[in-house]
C-alpha cells in the first residue's frame, strides 16, 4: 500500500482551510490554473504567514512561502488537480475542485530546483510521488523548510454544504498540520574544564543525501554527506550557555541545525545512523550516534518533524542525553486558551504612510475587533481611529469597519492596517511604533475576552496633504486630480489625502461607460517600499477588487483618510490615448452640519500627443487645435543620469535628437530653458538648466554665469519671412515636434480685440473651452511701445476656469514617493523688493527626476485630459529658482508687444517685445508676456 509519511492533522505549522461550494467566478489573482469548471472550491488561509516580518537570511521554523495542492481520484488514483500557489497570491487561496471524494496531498516550500519542479508538475497519478526525493542541500538553517501532509477521503459536498473527512461530521473549517521533512537539532555541550580554546565546533557525518516524499521511494538514499560547523566560520550558530551542574565550568550551545530527515526501515541499523563528532582540535574528538530511542529498542531513525535536544558531557567516551520530541505544532505563537481561540498571521508588521499590512485572523468567538486605543513607543495612549484608518469598529457593527471584517460563522477575518492621520503631530518625516490590541470576545464590550498585541512600525518620509477640491475659498488645495498610464501600463496608482475625522465619509465610483477600462479598490498597496525614495514598480502591484469586502472594482467607500487605488484592466492597443474618470464624493461635518462635495479624478492611458479641446488642422480657423505631448522637455543627460551635479547641460544643436528628450513621467519637471539669446550668444542660449536647487550652492541659489543678453527688435521673431529666423537656432523640441505658438510667429502677436490671431494659438485654442484674448501683463497695456498704441493689447484678467484643476497627479512616479520640501527664493516678496525665502514641495527634489503637482486641463465632453507640472521658473537676472511646486511657466514661440516706462529719467522695460508664455495654476491660469531671459519649461506639440 502506498503511504505518505504521517497522516497527522495537528502537527507542524497550522493552516486553516475553508471548504466552500461557490457558483460565482473565482478571483484570478489567487488561482494559478484556469482549466476546470469552477463550481466548488477549497479556500486556504495561512500561506506566507510571516510576510511582513520575514527574518532575512535565516527563516524560522514556521515560514510557508509556497503550497502545492494535489488531489487524487479515490478510485483510479489519477491526479485531478495539481496547482502550486505562492505567498504573493495573498492570504486566501481559492482552489477550484468539483464535488466528489478525494485523497489530498499538500506540499509546502518545495525546493527551487527545476528538475524537482518538473517532476512535481508532471505528477499524473498517485504512485508518481514514489519517484520523488528532495536533495539534502535544501534542508539547512538558511532556507525555508520543505513540508508535507496527506489527508485521505475528503468529500467535497455540493450546494454550499461544506465537506466531510472520512465520513465524519460536516465541517466548514479544516485544520492542516504540515510536517517538516526535516529534523531540528539543538546541541549543548558541557565540561568540567574550560574548553573554550580547545573546542572548534561539531561535525555531522552519515547524513542522507535525499529525503523521499513517501515510504515507497523507488530510488536509493545514500548516507554520504558531512556537515561541519566551526566557531570560526559559523559563529551565528554558537552561543554561551550556563552549565546544568555545579561541577561543570564550561557550556557551549550550537543552535537550530536543520538536517534532512533520516527515516530507516530498520530502525536499529547503526550503520545508517547520523554521527555527531565534537571537534577538539588536535585533541581527542569524542563522538556519538544520534538516536531517538534507547529503551526498550534502540532507534537511529530520525523521523520527519522531529526536534532533538542534545546534551553532551565531554569526556571519554562522550556522555550524551538526547531528548527527541515532536516539533512545535503551534506556529506563529497562535494562542489557544480553553475553548476560546484567537489566531493571527502576524504579531509585528512594518508599514509606510503609503501602504498597508494585511493581517489574517481566525477565532471561534462571536466578536473580534481592534480596541479603541493604541499605545505609542512611549506608552502614550492614542485613539485608534486617529492613528489607523477606520480600524476600530463601533458597537452597532462590532465585527465590521472599513479596514477590518470578521465573519463569526466561518471564524475567518482580516484587517488592513493603514495610517490615517500624519505619523507625527507636526506632519513631518518621522518613524513611530504603535501597539494595538486585537480582542476576541462575546460582545463589543469585551466580555470573556482573549486578546493579542500587534506591534506596528510606521515610517513617514515626507509631508502629507489634505484631500479637498479647488474652490474660490480653497485656491491652492492639492487633491489628486488625475492618473496616468503609458500604453503598456496597467498597475496601481495610489490616491490619498488627509481627512481629519473618522466620521467623514467618502465614496469613489467608476461610471458605467468606463467599467470595462478602469478598476478601483480600497485595499492598500502591498509594495513594502512605496512611500520611500526607492519604491517598487507599480506594474508589480495590479489592482484587484477586495473579495473580503465584496468589491466589484467599480465602487469603493470609506471614512476618514481618503485612500484607494486605481488600475486599468488592459493595455492600450488603440493607437491613441484613451480617457475616462472616476467620481469622488466626500463629506465634511462641522457644528453638526454635514456638507457634501463632489469632484472628478481624470484617467488617461497613452503617452502619444493628442488633441484636447479642438482638433481642426487649419491654423487660424475657429476649430483649430494642436496635439500636445503629455511630457515636459528635458536634457537627455538629466534623464539618463538624474544624480548629475551640474547646474546646466549644454545642447549640441547638430545632434539635437541625442541631446534632448521628453521626461518619462508627466509629473516630472524636466529642464528649464531660456527662450533665446542674440545669435552671437547662441551657445549660451542653448542650455538646459537643472529643475531644482540641489546643485546651486547656497541661498539665493543663483546660476553661475546666468546670461542676460537681450535680443533687439530686428532679430526677435521665431519664424519671419525675412531676417534672422530664430527657430533655426533655438527650436529644441525633438524631431517631429515644435514649440507651441501663441499667435503668429512672423510678427508681433497682439491676440486682442478679435480672434484672428487667437485662432493661430496652439496654447489658447488647444487647451481652453473659451480661448481668452489679451495679455495678463499690465505693463504692455499701461505702458505700450510704441506709445501710440499700435501694438497695445487688451488686458486679460485671470479667473479660475472650469476646465482647470490643480493638485497632484498619480502617474506611477509621483504617487509612489514621499513629498518633501526644500527652500527657494520667494518670488512674490522679491517682486515687491524684499529678498525672502519659502518652501517648494515635490518628489525626488535631490535629483533631476524632480516631480511636482500642477494643473490638469480636461474636456468635459470627451473626458480627455492633460497635465502640466508646476515646475516654477528661473529668475531673469540670476537664474535662481522661484514658484516651483506652485505654478507652471511654459514658453510659446510667438512674440508679444513690448512696453517702456521712464522712471527717474531712466527708460525701463522691453521696448522691442516680450515673449508669450502660459502660466498655469488654479487661481490664475493666464497667457502673459514676459522677458526672454527667464528660464521656463517647454511643452512641445506634434508638427
Amino acid at each position: 500500500m502506498r503511504e505518505i509519511k504521517h497522516n497527522i492533522y495537528n502537527r507542524g505549522p497550522i493552516i486553516f482551510l475553508l471548504l466552500l461550494i461557490i457558483s460565482s467566478c473565482i478571483d484570478e489573482t489567487f488561482i494559478d490554473n484556469d482549466d476546470k469548471i469552477k463550481s466548488s472550491y477549497i479556500s486556504i488561509r495561512g500561506i506566507g504567514a510571516k510576510v511582513g516580518i520575514h527574518p532575512g537570511t535565516t527563516p524560522d521554523d514556521y515560514v510557508i512561502e509556497t503550497l502545492r495542492i494535489l488531489a487524487f481520484d479515490k478510485v483510479t488514483e489519477n491526479c485531478v488537480s495539481n496547482v502550486r500557489y505562492n505567498a504573493a497570491n495573498g492570504d486566501i487561496i481559492q482552489h477550484p475542485i468539483n464535488p466528489d471524494s478525494y485523497d489530498f496531498v499538500f506540499l509546502a516550500n518545495e525546493p527551487a530546483n527545476t528538475l524537482i519542479i518538473d517532476q512535481l508538475d508532471g505528477i499524473t497519478k498517485y504512485e508518481d510521488l514514489n519517484d520523488i526525493a528532495y536533495p539534502e542541500r535544501y534542508f539547512s538553517s538558511d532556507l525555508i523548510i520543505p513540508m508535507i501532509q496527506e489527508i485521505k477521503n475528503i468529500t467535497v459536498l455540493p450546494n454550499g454544504q461544506g465537506a466531510q473527512v472520512n465520513g465524519g461530521a460536516v465541517v466548514n473549517v479544516l485544520q492542516l498540520g504540515l510536517d517538516r521533512l526535516a529534523v531540528r537539532l539543538d546541541v549543548v555541550l558541557e565540561a568540567e574544564d574550560n574548553l573554550e580554546a580547545t573546542f572548534t565546533g561539531i561535525i555531522l557525518e552519515n547524513i542522507p543525501n535525499a529525503v523521499p516524499l513517501t515510504n515507497n521511494y523507488t530510488g536509493e538514499v545514500e548516507r554520504n554527506v558531512t556537515r561541519t560547523f566551526t566557531k570560526a566560520a559559523d559563529a551565528g550558530y554558537f552561543s554561551d550557555e550556563t552549565p546544568t551542574a555545579s561541577d561543570r565550568s564550561w557550556a557551549k550551545g550550537v543552535n537550530r541545525i536543520i538536517l534532512p530527515a533520516n527515516e530507516l526501515k530498520t530502525v536499529g541499523d547503526a550503520s545508517k545512523a547520523v554521527t555527531l563528532i565534537v571537534g577538539m582540535g588536535n585533541n581527542y574528538s569524542p563522538s556519538t550516534q544520534l538516536k531517538t530511542a534507547s529503551d526498550p529498542t534502540v532507534s537511529y531513525s530520525l523521523p520527519i518533524n522531529t526536534k532533538l535536544d542534545f546534551l553532551g558531557i565531554i569526556k571519554e567516551p562522550l556522555e550524551v542525553n538526547i531528548k527527541a520530541s515532536e516539533w512545535d505544532k503551534i506556529g506563529e505563537d497562535w494562542e489557544i486558551s480553553g475553548t476560546r481561540v484567537l489566531n493571527v498571521s502576524d504579531i509585528e508588521v512594518n508599514i509606510t504612510d503609503f501602504n498597508g499590512a494585511r493581517i489574517a485572523f481566525w477565532s471561534n468567538m462571536p466578536v473580534v475587533r481592534v480596541l479603541d486605543v493604541v499605545y505609542d513607543e512611549n506608552g502614550a495612549e492614542k485613539v485608534t481611529n486617529n492613528i489607523f484608518n477606520a480600524l476600530s469598529s463601533q458597537n452597532y457593527a462590532p465585527n465590521d469597519d472599513f479596514r477590518i471584517r470578521y465573519d463569526a460563522k466561518t471564524g475567518l477575518g482580516y484587517m488592513d492596517i493603514v495610517l490615517d492621520r500624519p505619523n507625527t503631530d507636526d506632519n513631518v518625516a518621522g518613524d513611530k511604533t504603535y501597539t494595538l490590541t486585537l480582542s476576541a470576545s462575546e460582545d463589543h464590550a469585551g466580555t470573556n475576552a482573549l486578546q493579542r498585541k500587534i506591534i506596528v512600525h510606521v515610517k513617514q518620509e515626507g509631508v502629507r496633504y489634505v484631500f479637498e477640491k479647488n474652490a474660490s475659498d480653497n485656491l491652492w488645495s492639492t487633491p489628486y486630480v488625475g492618473a496616468f498610464w503609458d500604453d503598456n501600463e496597467v498597475g496601481e496608482r495610489v490616491i490619498k489625502g488627509i481627512r481629519w475625522d473618522y466620521w467623514w465619509n467618502w465614496t469613489v465610483t467608476v461610471p458605467d461607460e468606463y467599467r470595462d477600462f478602469i478598476v478601483i479598490s480600497a485595499s492598500p498597496s502591498f509594495d513594502p517600499n512605496i512611500g520611500t525614495d526607492n519604491p517598487g514598480d507599480a506594474e508589480d502591484y495590479p489592482v484587484v477588487p477586495n473579495a473580503f469586502r465584496f468589491e466589484t472594482g467599480s465602487s469603493v467607500a470609506g471614512k476618514g483618510r481618503v485612500y484607494f487605488r486605481i488600475g486599468l484592466k488592459s493595455k492600450n492597443t488603440t493607437g491613441s490615448p484613451r480617457y475616462g474618470f472616476v467620481n469622488v464624493h466626500y463629506e465634511k461635518s462641522e457644528n453638526n452640519v454635514v456638507t457634501s462635495y463632489d469632484t472628478k479624478l481624470f484617467v488617461r492611458q497613452g503617452g502619444d500627443p493628442d488633441y484636447l479641446m479642438r482638433s481642426g488642422s487649419i491654423r487660424g480657423a475657429s476649430d483649430y487645435g494642436a496635439k500636445f505631448s503629455p511630457y515636459n522637455l528635458t536634457m537627455k543627460a538629466f534623464k539618463d543620469t538624474p544624480g548629475t551635479t551640474v547646474q546646466y547641460q549644454a545642447i549640441n544643436y547638430s545632434n539635437l535628437a541625442g541631446e534632448v528628450d521628453f521626461v518619462k513621467y508627466p509629473t516630472q519637471a524636466g529642464a528649464h530653458f531660456q527662450w533665446a539669446l542674440p545669435i552671437a550668444n547662441v551657445a549660451k542660449g542653448l542650455r538646459g538648466y537643472h529643475p531644482t536647487n540641489v546643485n546651486m550652492g547656497s541661498a539665493p541659489w543663483a546660476i553661475t554665469g546666468w546670461p542676460i543678453e537681450r535680443i533687439n527688435g530686428v532679430n526677435l521673431f521665431w519664424n519671419p519671412s525675412t531676417g534672422t529666423i530664430l527657430k533655426n537656432y533655438y527650436e529644441i523640441c525633438p524631431p517631429g515636434y515644435v514649440r507651441p505658438t501663441d499667435g503668429p510667429e512672423d510678427r508681433i502677436a497682439v491676440n486682442s480685440y478679435n480672434y484672428d490671431q487667437v485662432y493661430m494659438s496652439d496654447w489658447r485654442m488647444s487647451l481652453f473651452a473659451d480661448p481668452m484674448r489679451g495679455d495678463a501683463a499690465s505693463n504692455t497695456v499701461d505702458s505700450p511701445y510704441p506709445t501710440n498704441g499700435t501694438y497695445k493689447p487688451e488686458l486679460y484678467t485671470p479667473v479660475p476656469l472650469s476646465e482647470v484643476m490643480y493638485g497632484f497627479y498619480a502617474d506611477g512616479f509621483f504617487d509612489r514617493r514621499p513629498i518633501k520640501e526644500k527652500t527657494m527664493v520667494d518670488g512674490t516678496t522679491r517682486g515687491e523688493g524684499a529678498l525672502g525665502y519659502t518652501k517648494y514641495r515635490g518628489v525626488s527634489l535631490d535629483n533631476a527626476d524632480a516631480a511636482y503637482g500642477g494643473v490638469l486641463v480636461y474636456n468635459s465632453n470627451t473626458s480627455a485630459s492633460i497635465f502640466f507640472p508646476a515646475a516654477g521658473r528661473r529668475w531673469h537676472l540670476d537664474g535662481s529658482l522661484e514658484y516651483a511646486g506652485q505654478t507652471g511657466y511654459y514658453w510659446a514661440s510667438s512674440v508679444a508687444p513690448g512696453w517702456t516706462k521712464v522712471v527717474s529719467g531712466n527708460e525701463t522695460g522691453a521696448p522691442y517685445g516680450n515673449i508669450w508664455t502660459m502660466q498655469l495654476n488654479y487661481a490664475e491660469p493666464r497667457p502673459i508676456s514676459t522677458g526672454h531671459v527667464f528660464g521656463y519649461s517647454i511643452r512641445c506639440v506634434k508638427k
